[in-house]
């Protein structure tokens, strides 16, 4: 008996493909990305009720800087930093797109508003609470070239820088003497005092430049001299100084305008 022969098995190879085609929904349609989704981007779709609830964004700032509704002015704001009390004013007058012109008209106009008030001390106390710098800078070098034009050719120079020195040191020192003693005014409130009331005694400066008798200069020094300390002291007498020490406050001032007169004097 034979028996039959095994029969061979072919050994096949099955590749099953580990990449499997993507699957399509909807008859074949791609669904689009969440990222491209219209209903998150803005302006698609109907608004969330929490977008619709949220109040409108405000607009951006716009008009002039510092204005108040109706064109009036803000009153004093007061701050203090540091121990130091500020206080911001606004004068009614936007100054930030006027041509440089009417800027320049209308700060000449303070100072010869400022000039007239030193003249006649008494009229309004209240000029020189807005202060500045410009007119006492003006003075100052008025002054000093003044001076400097009746000095001799070799002490010209040094007539003008010891003249503006001693005004400007002169009415810093005299400032702080009198915000140690007690006075109630700011620092460049007084300056801005102390400045303007050289006045008179450019005004003797201006004679003395033309008129070279010494029996004309004195007493038009003089006169200037009394009405610089007569003006200042005005002025200053708003400071709520004790009575005690007022002659402290007063005597450097005399001494500071009376330097400047015996100048004058003997240029």
């Amino acid at each position: 008996m034979s028996a039959d022969p095994p029969t061979p098995h072919t050994a096949q190879s099955t590749f099953v493909s580990s990449v499997s085609p993507p699957a399509h929904s909807g008859g074949g349609i791609i669904e689009a990305d969440d990222d491209d989704d219209d209903e998150h981007l803005p302006g698609f779709g109907a608004p969330s009720p929490s977008a619709a609830a949220a109040p409108p964004p405000s607009a951006a700032p716009s008009g002039n800087i510092g204005s108040a509704p109706g064109g009036q002015g803000h009153g004093p704001t007061r701050e203090r930093f540091g121990g130091v009390q500020t206080e911001t004013r606004y004068s009614g007058v936007n100054t930030l797109d006027e041509p440089v012109s009417a800027t320049i008209m209308r700060d000449l106009r303070a100072v010869s508003t400022k000039i007239v008030q030193v003249l006649r001390p008494t009229r309004d106390e209240n000029v020189l609470q807005d202060w500045d710098l410009w007119g006492p800078l003006i003075l100052c070098l008025a002054l000093a070239i003044l001076l400097s034009i009746n000095a001799p050719e070799k002490q010209s120079l040094a007539v003008f820088t010891g003249v503006v020195s001693l005004v400007s040191i002169g009415s810093c020192v005299i400032t702080l003497n009198a915000k140690l003693l007690g006075g109630k005014l700011s620092f460049f409130q007084s300056l801005c005092v102390i400045g303007y009331c050289v006045f008179p005694l450019a005004a003797a400066a201006v004679v003395s430049t033309f008129v070279h008798h010494i029996a004309v200069r004195v007493p038009v020094a003089l006169v200037g001299f009394g009405w610089a300390v007569w003006a200042s002291v005005n002025f200053l007498g708003g400071t709520r100084l004790e009575q005690r020490r007022a002659f402290l406050a007063v005597y450097p001032l005399g001494l500071f305008y009376f330097v400047l007169a015996w100048m004058i004097m003997i240029a």
